[in-house]
């Protein structure tokens, strides 16, 4: 998992869908196009069969000397339920186009055509993915993260897929960024002043999953050596397991870490804003800061670990134990 460019606006939901994107009800739809820009196999073949000769003739006239991979234009969209469709050129992966920056060309240019049209629903394929030959996994990844980067106006993506096993990668890649998401919106209700609201993660005992329970200070043993929550039923619980559903609703890369604060308020209604930490909401930012940039997780409990050297991130370093609460009454369960 690779982070993405830095969010600077609503990032538009991204969604995957299973089926057929020549059916797909939305503003525009995003054809895997050819440089000559005249029509071919794939996606672009069905959606010139399936749109009609209208698309074609938009396409020699809005573009005689065919389009530049990497780049994207718009035309008519003939007899397909959208109203429009945005033409991108990717990569052949298997001629040797290998540089992964003209793939999430694709994507952003796409994009900024859709607001250029006023589209704020679009649906795209996994670009290259088919007789191009890029690999599948890192397709789904370029797309995901590039479109989660995105500036743009568009409020939704779908990824659609014909083949069931690519769609459940799609499902996979969306929720891969569901434990960041989580962590990032601790870090948001910190600055928004739920200084006592803590976390404890850890792993399951298979080593698998990862887990967090979200609770407040008071709701914590504090004692590093058995690490655990008081009352279980006051804290707020994730596992990796559960992909992206989190707190009632649904955690993915396109969610807002204002979003999935939310979540945990509703979830966790006795939570207050206190204002009275500064040290623990320091020690949790820098963490978070450093799982952004190192691709990790962090780790408080698992088998056999020894947290007295400080919480595991990635593939062994370690991070300084939490700050001890000015003045807890642990809650004891009833």
């Amino acid at each position: 998992m690779s982070a993405p460019a830095a969010i600077l606006g609503p990032v538009p939901k991204i969604t995957a869908v299973a089926g057929d994107i020549t059916e797909q009800r939305v503003d525009a739809i995003v054809n895997a196009a050819n440089a000559a820009m005249r029509g071919g196999g794939g996606v672009d073949g069905a959606i010139h069969r399936v749109g009609g000769p209208a698309i074609l003739r938009d396409c020699v006239h809005r573009f005689p000397d065919g389009l530049a991979t990497g780049d994207a234009g718009w035309t008519t969209a003939g007899d397909l339920p959208a109203r429009w469709v945005i033409h991108t050129v990717g990569p052949n992966y298997n001629a040797g186009q290998r540089d992964r920056s003209l793939l999430e060309s694709c994507y952003r240019r796409a994009l900024d055509v859709a607001d250029e049209i006023g589209a704020r629903t679009v649906a795209f394929p996994l670009i290259s993915s088919g007789i191009f030959g890029w690999p599948s996994w890192d397709a789904i990844e370029a797309a995901v993260e590039t479109i989660a980067g995105a500036e743009t106006r568009v409020e939704e993506v779908r990824l659609v897929t014909l083949d069931s096993e690519m769609h459940r990668d799609v499902l996979a890649a969306l929720a891969e960024w569901t434990p960041l998401r989580i962590l990032q919106g601790v870090r948001f209700l910190h600055q928004h002043g739920y200084h006592r609201l803590r976390v404890l993660p850890g792993l399951s005992p298979s080593g698998m999953s990862w887990r967090i329970a979200i609770t407040n200070a008071d709701n914590l043993n504090h004692d590093w050596d058995d690490p655990r929550v008081i009352d279980r039923g006051s804290a707020l619980r994730y596992t990796t397991g559960q992909r992206a559903a989190f707190a009632g609703g649904e955690v993915t890369v396109a969610s807002t870490p204002e979003a999935v604060g939310e979540l945990i308020l509703n979830a966790l209604p006795d939570t207050t804003a206190n204002e009275d930490d500064p040290d623990y909401v320091s020690w949790f930012a820098e963490l978070v800061d450093l799982c952004e940039v190192s691709k990790s997780l962090p780790v408080a409990y698992a088998d056999l670990f020894d947290a007295s050297g400080g919480w595991k991130l990635g593939s062994g370093a370690r991070y300084p134990l939490p700050p001890d609460p000015p003045s807890v009454t642990p809650r004891r369960p009833e």
